[in-house]
Formats: structure tokens, sequence, C-alpha cells
């Protein structure tokens, strides 16, 4: 019982940590990327809105990541509950 219960802890804290990367990183990744090679790069916009654009961008994908982890803890949480067995 007691290795049952490590093992779950220690999926639960990889997942945290998984998705605590993610929310992270993603969102810094996504700013520079589309800064730098869309909206400057490609389109060759002024410093200002190539900023603010990037700050959607990365907005965005901040909720994108928020709403996976929301739907990973909320869903996984209910596919693990034990069941009472008679």
């Amino acid at each position: 019982m007691s290795g049952t219960k490590e093992l779950t802890e220690l999926q639960v804290f990889k997942t945290v940590l998984y998705h605590s990367v993610v929310i992270i990183a993603l969102p810094v990744i996504s700013f520079f990327t589309s800064k730098v090679f869309f909206f400057d790069g490609v389109l060759g916009l002024n410093h200002v809105p190539s900023n603010v654009y990037s700050a959607g961008v990365a907005v965005v994908v901040l909720h994108i990541a928020l709403g996976a982890f929301i739907y990973r803890a909320y869903f996984d949480d209910q596919s693990r509950t034990p069941t009472k067995r008679d």
C-alpha cells in the first residue's frame, strides 16, 4: 500500500512539475519566437506593435496551457477515484 501511494504521489509531482514548466516556458518562448520570426521578420512591424502582438500570442498560449492543466487535473482526478467494492 505504501509503495502504491508513493508511486501515485510521484506521478502527481511529475505531472505538476511538467505543467509548471510548460506554463512558464511556453509563453516566453512563443513571445520571442513570434516577435523575432513573424512580427519583426515576416511582417516587418515596428517595435511597439510587434511587442503588443507578441504579448497577445503569449497570453493565448498561456491560457491554452492553463486550460490543459485544469482539464488534466479535473478529469484525471475523476478517472482515478477509487470505487468502493462490497
